[in-house]
């Protein structure tokens, strides 16, 4: 299996736990992996400072991956999409909702 392959595999099996984790204040969630160091990394952007419900909801998706990458360390970090750096690199957008570019969002 390649670098590539493996990298999507753990996408997937982060992806599938996004259902009922989504509220109207996250605007995206990306995924970066780096497979030497076995660690993950996502970053949520919200519009707005999360409330702790949504913290918790951020935390459920992390621990459920973990559970299912034993081998991985995962961690989350939280942003606002003011602070968004288009100069950023990820590997994967595991969500995102439509934004206008023209109205200064994602």
């Amino acid at each position: 299996m390649t670098e590539e392959q493996k990298k999507f595999d753990l996408y997937l099996i982060v992806l599938r736990f996004l259902v009922f984790k989504i509220t109207n204040n996250l605007n995206r969630i990306y995924l970066e992996i780096d497979l030497k160091k076995n660690k993950m990394l996502l970053t949520a952007f919200y519009f707005a400072p999360p409330s702790e419900l949504e913290l918790e909801l951020l935390d459920d998706i992390v621990t459920n991956s973990n559970a299912h990458i034993p081998n991985l360390f995962i961690v989350s970090q939280v942003k606002l999409v003011a602070d968004y750096d288009q100069n950023d690199i990820y590997d994967f957008i595991v969500f995102a909702v439509y934004s206008d570019i023209n109205e200064g969002s994602l």
